[in-house]
């Protein structure tokens, strides 16, 4: 960042006259721009923000935590996108995490598929559609999630959201959930 700021000077006192100094000036505005363009890029570490964000929430710093998640978020970082929709949600912004939710689902984020299937599911900031929560539960099953896997897997034995209690899947999920049963 100093050499950004000694670079900020140069221009000022470069001589005009001559075909080299102007050279020279603009090779040195050029270097200007390029050191101004990585120094933002480097505060701007989408990964480093959602961190930042998650450890500040964890230890009950909501505002700390939005701080840091708002421009990772706004960088199209999944997490930082997911989490900050978890914390607006919880905070009573339903339309904003429903966004956040839905740009982090997009990219295949398993919180951002769970927080925009729970919302769908309930019809919290919404039009209530079980068919799309189930969709989204179901990638999110797909993906791993544990809950959803779990959900699903009831989804399928009570015949629920138009699930057939016999299809080939219902086993599959139910089989999935008891194995993580027993996990700790």
């Amino acid at each position: 960042m100093v050499t950004c700021a000694l670079l900020l000077t140069l221009p000022v006192w470069l001589p005009r006259p001559h075909a080299a100094l102007a050279a020279a000036r603009l090779v040195v505005r050029t270097a200007l721009a390029l050191c101004i363009a990585f120094s933002a890029a480097a505060q701007l570490n989408p990964a480093e923000g959602h961190r930042q964000g998650l450890e500040a929430y964890q230890r009950g710093d909501v505002v700390a935590a939005m701080r840091a998640l708002r421009p990772a978020a706004e960088a199209g970082h999944a997490p930082a996108q997911a989490l900050l929709g978890f914390i607006l949600e919880r905070s009573g912004d339903v339309d904003e995490a429903l966004k956040l939710y839905a740009r982090a689902a997009v990219q295949d984020d398993v919180e951002g598929h769970v927080g925009l299937a729970q919302m769908l599911l309930v019809g919290t900031g919404v039009a209530k559609d079980e068919k799309r929560a189930l969709q989204h539960f179901s990638k999110a099953a797909e993906l791993g999630h544990a809950g959803s896997i779990v959900w699903l897997a009831e989804a399928y034995r009570k015949g629920r959201y138009g699930l057939a209690t016999g299809a080939p899947e219902a086993a599959k999920w139910q089989q999935r959930a008891a194995a993580l049963k027993g996990k700790p």
